[in-house]
């Protein structure tokens, strides 16, 4: 008896050693049934070709060689990248996985990551082109870089423009746009805008900046233009007749951008009230590139106008970085036209009241235009020197820290928050103070990315009274224990190269209970 009890007791010992890799696997997630949803929802958009991402992720066979990479990203939660603290506030673009997504990854990868049984799910439709329209739609209208740029191996690139005559002359109405740029890797960042080319100047052969590559689209003095006044004479005047709505030909009559000719009373040679909301609104272009950022697409009953009959040129700024090797690069515009009637316009407060390690940075009276005809100033130059009233970080500063105040004027409806700082960025705190001084923090990021710029959407726009400011709080890390900081023993000023940083945050809202054409 005891013998068979023996018999049986190995047999089922056995049974279990021989069932338990069975069972086990049956547990296991499989991609088919369990981790491709979780994969194409938050990994693919960037994870496909033609993107910023170093390999696709587009299906079982695509991503089974990167499994047990893809468990350690998320695990670190490095990836999908989004840094907003989760005790404040919710964000429509959210892509963080939750416990249970990573916990199923986790699994799978242990689990040698199997495809599963059944049908894979459908993988996301994106453009095969790689534009960033999250219905996988290309764009109704392309405008391309005029020449292929070619960036250095090494050395220092400065921030350039490009004048582009804009390809039609009506007014483009538009649900989304994006600029492409054509090198992820060689391209810090780009920004378009639109502008005219003032009287005494035009676009031609010229040096890309001072002792830079010739190329033909720079702005240059036009031999032609009238001899009873400089090019920057006019360029100045220009500045302060409506920043290029209007403009005087050499005749002496008022015309449009386009050259259609206005009344030339002095009544209408005033840039109106609502010229100027049209024109603020319109000079942005096509929007920016910055790392991080796919296709802008605006909400339903709002949109852009892009304003071909304000405008003549595309203005695009451009930031390149060497990266140890000669690159190529053409970026391009897309735009998706407005299928139904755009009814609100978002805005844009900026937090420019700047305070620094508690010093109040009062901004200087506006130049007259004599000084800023003295100093060589055009009204189409990008500044190069960005919050000119900060002082530099100081070598080897952990926590400086830097606030700015924005107020909003009007009863308003805040839909997104967007930071932008460079290398020494560490982190930052959107705070909203209502007139009653009530605070409410909207945003916190406790670790910000250079790499990876969002903006955030709020899951549910917040009404917001006028009078209430918005804050926020920055701190920069100069130090080496930034493992991204180039330089911790010189003081970091601020510009646009990449070694020198930024304060650049805003909110995008729209006036509460306001239609477009008040606004």
């Amino acid at each position: 008896m005891k013998r068979l009890i023996a018999v049986m007791t190995g047999i089922m010992a056995f049974a279990l050693l021989v069932s338990s890799p069975v069972n086990a696997a049956e547990n296991t997630p499989t991609f088919n049934q369990d981790v491709g949803q979780i994969v194409f929802d938050n990994c693919s958009s960037c994870h496909r070709e033609n993107q910023i991402a170093p390999m696709s992720l587009m299906s079982y066979k695509e991503t089974r060689p990167w499994a047990r990479a893809i468990k350690a990203k998320v695990v670190s939660r490095e990836m999908p990248p989004w840094f907003a603290d989760p005790q404040y506030g919710e964000f429509s673009n959210d892509i963080s996985l939750s416990d249970d997504e990573i916990a199923t990854i986790v699994a799978w990868a242990d689990g040698g990551a199997p495809e599963g049984h059944g049908p894979a799910p459908d993988a996301p439709n994106f453009s095969a082109d790689g534009w960033g329209h999250p219905s996988g739609l290309d764009p109704d209208y392309v405008i391309e870089f005029p020449v292929t740029w070619h960036v250095q191996a090494d050395g220092e690139m400065p921030n350039f423009n490009v004048y582009q005559p804009l390809p039609f002359n009506d007014k483009m109405s538009v649900s989304a746009t994006q600029v492409r740029p054509g090198n992820y890797a060689a391209t810090h960042h780009i920004t378009t805008a639109l502008a005219n080319i003032p009287e005494g100047m035009k676009v031609g052969r010229g040096p890309a900046w001072p002792g830079g590559p010739m190329f033909d689209y720079a702005l240059i003095p036009d031999p032609d233009a009238a001899a009873d006044k400089s090019a920057a004479e006019v360029a100045a005047e220009l500045a302060d007749d409506g920043e290029g709505l209007t403009r005087r030909t050499r005749s002496g009559t008022l015309t449009s951008s386009r050259g259609v000719p206005r009344e030339t009373s002095d009544e209408a040679a005033k840039v109106t009230e609502q010229e100027r909301r049209e024109l603020a609104r319109a000079r942005g272009g096509f929007g920016p590139y910055i790392p991080g950022v796919a296709a802008d697409v605006a909400k339903p009953g709002q949109g852009r106008e892009i304003r071909g009959d304000l405008f003549d040129h595309i203005v695009w700024n451009m930031h390149y970085q060497s990266t140890g090797q000669p690159e190529t690069a053409r970026p391009s515009i897309g735009a998706w036209f407005a299928n139904d009637e755009i009814t609100t316009y978002q805005q844009t407060l900026s937090t420019n009241e700047y305070t620094s390690e508690s010093e109040q940075l009062i901004a200087p009276a506006p130049r007259t235009r004599e000084e800023r005809l003295a100093a060589g100033e055009l009204p189409l130059q990008i500044a190069q020197n960005i919050n000119p009233l900060l002082a530099p970080i100081p070598p080897n500063a952990a926590n400086w820290t830097v606030t700015g105040i924005g107020a909003f004027q009007n009863d308003s409806i805040i839909q997104s928050l967007f930071i932008h700082a460079h290398l020494r960025g560490k982190d930052f705190t959107y705070v909203l103070t209502y007139p009653d001084g009530r605070e409410e923090i909207l945003l916190r990021v406790p670790n910000y990315q250079f790499d990876w710029q969002f903006e955030y959407e709020l899951t549910q726009p917040l009404k917001v009274p006028a009078g209430s400011t918005l804050k926020t709080i920055a701190r920069y890390d100069n130090s080496r224990a930034n493992r991204s900081n180039p330089a911790p023993d010189k003081e970091t000023y601020w510009s646009e190269q990449s070694w020198d940083d930024m304060f650049l945050t805003n909110a995008k809202y729209i006036l509460d209970g306001e239609e477009a054409n008040d606004n």
